[in-house]
C-alpha cells in the first residue's frame, strides 16, 4: 500500500516538475526576429525603359535568396549569391552586389506589352526581407 502510495506521488510530482519547466522553452525565441538587414528601398517603379537603382543596407552578412520574374523563379545557375560581390545576368534584368551591403539593379527596356514584377529575396539567419521592382508595360 505504502509503496503504491509512494508511485502516485512521484508520479504526481513527475508530472507537475514537467509541467512548470516546459513554460519557460516556451518563451524563449527561435531566432532573431527584427530588421536585421535594414535595406535602404525595398520597392521601386520603373518606366518602361531600361532603369537602374541602388539599394545599400546598414548591414554585411546577409545574402540573396533568389530572384522571380512575373512570379517565376529564376535559376541562378552557377552565380554564388551567398558571396560578398557577384553579378547576376540574364535578359531582363542584372543584379550586382558590391562589397557586401550595396545592390545595383538594372532592368532592360521592357517591350512585353505588359508590366513586369521583379522580387529579389533576401535572409539574414532567420530573417527574411524582399525588394520588389515594378516596370511599366
Amino acid at each position: 500500500m505504502k509503496k503504491k502510495l509512494l508511485m502516485i506521488l512521484f508520479g504526481m510530482f513527475s508530472v507537475l516538475f514537467a509541467a512548470c519547466s516546459g513554460d519557460d522553452i516556451k518563451n524563449y525565441p527561435l531566432g532573431p526576429s527584427g530588421d536585421e538587414i535594414k535595406l535602404s528601398k525595398k520597392e521601386a517603379s520603373f518606366t518602361a525603359e531600361s532603369s537602374t537603382i541602388t539599394i545599400t543596407t546598414e548591414y554585411k552578412g546577409w545574402w540573396v535568396n533568389g530572384f522571380s520574374l512575373d512570379k517565376v523563379r529564376i535559376d541562378k545557375g552557377t552565380v554564388n549569391l551567398l558571396a560578398e560581390n557577384f553579378i547576376f545576368k540574364n535578359d531582363v534584368f542584372e543584379v550586382e552586389k558590391k562589397n557586401g551591403n550595396t545592390l545595383i539593379i538594372t532592368m532592360s527596356k521592357n517591350t512585353t506589352g505588359t508590366e513586369r514584377i521583379l522580387n529579389i529575396g533576401l535572409q539574414s539567419g532567420n530573417y527574411f526581407d524582399n525588394i520588389n521592382i515594378t516596370q511599366s508595360k
